[in-house]
């Protein structure tokens, strides 16, 4: 089994991501925290270790609780806009579905994972888990759990923070360089593979074995069902 982190791998969702920041920011008066002018500022907030990431401007009880409403303003926020799935990938995760299934481990609520996914992918092609931060444990202790139960392989995320979860549970870390992060804060976690576009990740994952209980096909040269298939 593969897993995705949703926001910024599966969906693209930085400017509401932005929108609510200045919001929540707004809210609670936390004006120690940088006034982002465009989501392309996002990088200067997701690095680092995540959860620690705003306590260069503010102690980490107000981050916690930033962070808390970030997420419920966000959630909000996608009930009113359409689905945005990444198009490249909808093809893979609809190949994964039907073969070693995947999962999403995510900081958004579960509900509003769902409600997106299901806006532009078919039941069967939905994943087989979604643990989100309505779930107790943290996510190096989810990862873990997908790692034992489910034969998980590998994490995909888009923060070096997704990338240190990845090691920690045992699995290949895969970073993704279009996402909130930036490709320095990424480069310096360290994660065995850096995909720079979402081509780059649908590809990697048609490289995947369809099943883990499968042997590895022989990538070079095409597989048998392909080879017996008239043109």
């Amino acid at each position: 089994m593969l897993v995705f982190d949703f926001d910024g791998v599966l969906h693209d969702s930085r400017r509401r991501a932005w929108r609510c920041y200045q919001d929540a920011r707004s809210e609670l008066e936390l004006w120690k925290l940088p006034d982002l002018t465009s989501p392309d500022n996002l990088p200067l907030i997701y690095q680092g270790v995540l959860s620690a990431s705003l306590t260069r401007w503010i102690d980490f009880e107000s981050a916690e609780r930033f962070w808390k409403r970030h997420a419920e303003l966000t959630a909000l926020a996608a009930a009113h806009e359409p689905g945005q799935l990444i198009p490249e990938l909808t093809g893979p995760l609809a190949e994964l579905a039907a073969g070693q299934g995947y999962a999403v481990v995510t900081g958004s609520h579960h509900t509003t994972v769902r409600s997106l996914l299901r806006r532009d992918l078919a039941k069967a092609s939905m994943p087989q888990v979604i643990l989100s931060r309505d779930e107790p444990g943290s996510k190096t202790e989810k990862l873990r759990a997908l790692r034992q139960r489910h034969r998980a392989t590998a994490y995909v995320g888009d923060t070096g923070s997704d990338v240190r979860h990845a090691r920690a549970a045992s699995l290949t870390a895969i970073a993704v360089a279009y996402g909130y992060a930036s490709r320095q804060d990424l480069t310096a976690a360290r994660p065995d593979h850096l995909l720079a576009t979402p081509a780059d990740l649908a590809a990697w994952c048609r490289t995947q074995p369809a099943n883990t209980a499968m042997p590895v096909p022989d990538r070079r040269r095409p597989p048998r069902s392909d080879r017996s298939t008239s043109p």
